[in-house]
Order: structure tokens, then sequence, then C-alpha cells
């Protein structure tokens, strides 16, 4: 008898130029291509049967990020992006939504850490502006309980590059950070540009500048409602140790993701609702 696990069910939607896959397990938003070109970078050797998460695209990290504030959690970046979520209506110009509470998450590992009763709303919008192709990320959280607490989020977004060695980032310049890999804060001096493992937690939202120089165009990342900017690629040591990371897919992407997380997550008083949020664009010029 065959153990194989089943693939997940995609979501398929083309609007425009626009293409987008995204699956009910973690609300995970897999692919966004524009005329072809993938602009959310999805890896090759993705795992898209629901035992593990899925390597690209764009993951929701809540309500902790990485190990949570003071590295100890597990799982890795909170347990929303490895549970189902349920399909919900659009409004608007939604593509999708979806909703997950803490009751979903109740008997999940991890699911003793979770700072209080919450219900999660996610959606994706496509938008147009003079002409591009935008696409809207929204993730609102609500307390359902009595009491205040802090939960961390992040859009851990995976942006698609020609080659991560020729990227620079604009917009996060004299910004502090925590240098996770060095463990030193620092301040950022002029773009950013990657040479080596880069895992940067920056104290300012953006927007955010990727400018690609090898494909002649930039990505934009405009946040909201969330007070930092993580940086991050593995480089070719740490991602030869990830199994769901082709050999030199390192080069083809770069995580800049909208985050709250520390003395910056979220404060969610009992009864409120909040939201962060990003729109991402991507143009064909060089970014000045």
């Amino acid at each position: 008898m065959s153990t194989t696990t089943p693939p997940l069910t995609p979501h398929l939607h083309a609007s425009g130029r626009s293409r987008l896959v995204a699956y009910d397990f973690g609300a995970h938003l897999a692919e966004w291509s524009v005329d072809g070109v993938s602009r959310v970078w999805l890896s090759r050797e993705a795992v898209l049967d629901g035992s593990s998460p899925v390597r690209g695209g764009v993951p929701i990290c809540f309500p902790w990020f990485a190990g949570g504030p003071d590295g100890d959690l597990s799982p890795s970046h909170g347990l929303v992006r490895t549970a189902v979520w349920r399909p919900v209506p659009a409004e608007h110009d939604e593509v999708w939504a979806w909703e997950i509470s803490s009751d979903d998450v109740a008997g999940a590992p991890g699911a003793e850490h979770v700072p209080g009763p919450f219900r999660a709303r996610y959606a994706v919008s496509l938008r147009g502006a003079e002409g591009a192709e935008e696409l809207h990320l929204a993730l609102r959280v609500t307390n359902t309980g009595h009491r205040d607490y802090r939960a961390e989020a992040a859009l851990h977004t995976y942006l698609a590059v020609e080659d991560v060695r020729q990227v620079q980032i604009l917009g996060l310049e004299g910004a502090a950070y925590l240098d996770k890999v060095s463990g030193r804060r620092e301040v950022q001096d002029g773009p950013i540009r990657l040479d080596g493992e880069t895992d940067r937690i920056y104290d300012r939202a953006g927007p955010v500048v990727v400018d690609d120089r090898a494909a002649l165009g930039h990505h934009e990342v405009r946040p909201v409602g969330a007070a930092q900017t993580v940086v991050w690629n593995p480089w070719d040591r740490k991602a030869a140790d990830l199994p769901d990371l082709g050999d030199d897919e390192w080069l083809r992407f770069v995580c800049v993701e909208t985050a709250a997380r520390g003395e910056h997550a979220l404060a969610l008083a009992a009864g409120d609702t909040v939201e962060i949020a990003a729109t991402l664009s991507h143009h064909h010029s060089p970014a000045s």
C-alpha cells in the first residue's frame, strides 16, 4: 500500500496580466506571475503535500516570528503557516480570503504558547495602478478574549530576482537593525547589498525598493501596520542544508518581510482588531 501523501489542491486565478496560485494550507500564496514572469518566488523543491511549510511564496508568521521573543518557541514562525485555513467570501477587490481561530489550532504542536484567543482573516487582492499590476496582502487579527496581549506577525515575502548578488535594497538607509548572523545591532549605511548570509531585522517598515539590476527592473514593497522589515537570504552554505531548496536557487530570491516582532509586536487589546498589510508591485525600469 502506498504511503505517499496526496498533493495539496491549488486555487488558481488569472486576471489581466497576473496569475496567482494559493493553498488553504497556511492560507499560502505560492505564486504570483505577471506576463508569465515570476514576481513572488517559489522553490522548485517546495513540499506541496501539507507535511511541512512551503518554501517560497508568502508564508504567514503568527503568533510569533522565528522562535518568538526569547527564541525558544516551536514550531518556527508560529503555527498558522502549517494549519489549514477556512476559505471565506472575498470582498471588494479580493481574489481570495481565509479565516482561522485559536480554536482551530488548539490541538496543534505549540498551541500552548498562543498568547490568547484570536480570530485571523487573510486576504489576497489584485489591483492596478497606472497600468501596473499590484498584489495586496492583508492579515487582520482580532483578540476575541477578555485580556490584552501582544503577538508577533510577519508576511514572509519571497521576491523573485535574477541574481541576488546584483540586488540593492533601497529605503532602509539609516535604519537601526539587528543582524541575526553576527548578533550585533547596527545602523544601515547606504543601500543594502547582499554578499553573504543575510538575516536582518530593521526597525523601519519602508516603503522598500528592491533594485534587481540584472533584470533591469525593481520590486516595491509598501507596508501598512507594521514597524519592521526583515531582509533574509541563506546564501550558498546554509542553502545547501535546506532540502526544499534546489541547487543555486538561493540566487533567485530575496525575502523582504513586513514584520511586527519583539518590542514592535502587535498590541491586541481585548476585543480589538489590528491589521498588517503589504502592497507589492514591479516595474521594468531600474530604481533611481
